[in-house]
């Protein structure tokens, strides 16, 4: 024998049919029915979401990430896809960027296209250790050496012009007026004894302090480009890894994960 049954689930009147020799199933039925409806409402939600986020209008008409597929679901289970995510709205971030946050986007994503390339390289070649390693030497070896030298270029004039030269310590400036304990300048100064250069005491003077601020500066630059360089590589594995901001411990835990 059957009978009507009226549920208020959440506010919702539900109507089942029992029977009292099955009791339960209309309940089953009555549950089931109510969750499928959850569900669709769920994923209205999540579709409304990502629609209303930057990745929409970056991933637009792209099979890879079409409307019909929980954008949600993609950034909670796949890590990849959170970088790649990240990476597709590039333009929609480098057009709301101003003055250096614009130069530090562009930056950005030429490094993290170079991590992509050293990554995918790798793949295709992990049976060729040593074509792998030629590639990358050639690609980036030759850069990253010219970098790493361009301190040491300031420090040519002081190694090679010091009075522990023997080549050069007789020399002098061209307007030296010093005899050198020899009664005259130009006695002192004759060829024999000294010999003037072509380089004056204050052209000499302007060149050092060129040459110091040289150094000073490109091993600032040196220092801040491995600096920035090693930020982004952190970053970039962060995104990858589907994780946020990182502090403390937790910060230097990851770190030594990526480099050791």
């Amino acid at each position: 024998m059957g009978f009507i049954k009226i549920h208020n689930i959440n506010g919702k009147k539900i109507l089942t049919i029992e029977d009292q020799n099955k009791r339960g199933i209309g309940l089953n039925i009555c549950f089931k029915r109510y969750l499928a409806e959850y569900e669709g409402e769920t994923e209205i939600d999540k579709t409304g979401l990502y629609k209303n986020s930057p990745y929409y209008f970056e991933n637009k008409g792209t099979s890879n990430y079409h409307d019909y597929v929980s954008i949600y679901e993609n950034i909670k289970n796949s890590d990849s896809k959170k970088l790649k995510l990240y990476k597709t709205s590039y333009k929609h971030r480098y057009a709301k960027k101003k003055g250096l946050s614009k130069l530090d986007c562009y930056c950005e994503k030429k490094i993290f296209d170079k991590i992509d390339y050293i990554n995918n390289l790798a793949k295709q070649m992990r049976n060729d250790k040593k074509l792998y390693k030629k590639k990358i030497y050639n690609k980036f070896g030759y850069g990253l050496i010219i970098l790493a030298i361009l301190p040491f270029l300031g420090l040519v004039i002081p190694s090679f012009f010091n009075k522990y030269n023997p080549y050069i310590k007789n020399w002098c400036f061209s307007d030296c007026a010093d005899d050198h304990g020899k009664g005259s300048a130009t006695e002192a100064h004759n060829g024999t004894h000294y010999t003037r250069s072509n380089i004056s005491g204050n052209a000499w003077g302007i060149i050092t302090t060129v040459n110091h601020v040289f150094v000073y500066l490109s091993t600032i630059f040196v220092l801040f480009m491995v600096i920035y360089i090693l930020i982004k590589v952190i970053k970039y594995e962060r995104i990858k890894a589907g994780k946020g901001k990182i502090k403390g411990k937790d910060y230097y835990r990851f770190c030594k994960n990526i480099f050791i």
